[in-house]
């Protein structure tokens, strides 16, 4: 068994839906390895940073980098709390959310407020919603939904219990926004440690998926290359 630190950064939506079972099961499996984990929504420089990989949505990464894809594209649904529906009207169209207050974002690179891009049926849409509060994080941004604060965007999987609980409902439910797949990424270096080989092969083996990513595309993943080279700028990637 490898005998090592392993630096990992993130998004919290990841880490909330995917990557804590997956670690904690990664060091069942590997209790020699140390963890050090920082869940945060900004783009870094994991080189500069000393970390070993990064997870982030998207494959398009800075150059001399290569990607594991980890889940398949997904979507972001509209919620919002009962409480919060039952005193104002519904919206029917994308244009409604102008008139309801959200729980949104801003971009930890440009800064500004990330508006909702939505799609139905061929159809896309942006909206931006002129009152807004601003949570980074993604689990007050649900918490602070629950309580009645607004109407939010959120990975379908994150909501889906609170969904099933009728704690929140959805809002236009023919719309909804892409998520692009998620990738573990990581310098292209000759020697790299043994905890992140191990890491990488214990992703692709896929014993720690949560069923909710076993159904329909993501069966398909690891029918994709296994291992991606891309030489791109990285992208501004979903706050969440």
């Amino acid at each position: 068994m490898p005998i090592d630190t392993l630096r990992l950064t993130m998004p919290r939506a990841p880490f909330d839906l995917l990557i804590a079972a997956a670690l904690a099961a990664f060091q069942d499996t590997y209790p020699d390895v140390d963890l050090e984990i920082s869940v945060e929504a900004r783009m870094i420089d994991i080189v500069k940073q000393g970390f070993d990989a990064g997870l982030r949505y998207g494959d398009c990464l800075e150059k001399d980098m290569m990607a594991v894809p980890l889940a398949p594209r997904s979507e972001a649904v509209l919620v919002a709390s009962p409480v919060y529906l039952y005193a104002r009207l519904m919206p029917n169209v994308p244009s409604d959310l102008l008139n309801h207050r959200a729980v949104m974002c801003r971009s930890q690179i440009t800064g500004l407020i990330k508006p909702w891009i939505l799609q139905s049926a061929g159809e896309t849409v942006q909206i931006a919603p002129p009152a807004a509060t601003i949570v980074h994080d993604l689990a007050s941004q649900i918490e602070l939904t629950v309580r009645g604060l607004g109407i939010l965007s959120a990975p379908a999987a994150s909501v889906s219990d609170l969904l099933d609980a009728e704690k929140l409902s959805r809002v236009l439910p023919a719309w909804s926004s892409p998520l692009e797949a998620l990738y573990l990424y990581f310098p292209n270096r000759r020697h790299q440690s043994a905890a992140l080989r191990a890491f990488v092969a214990f992703l692709k083996g896929r014993s720690y998926l949560p069923p909710h990513l076993l159904a329909g595309d993501a069966r398909n993943v690891d029918e994709q290359d296994a291992t991606l080279r891309v030489r791109n700028q990285m992208h501004d990637s979903v706050s969440i």
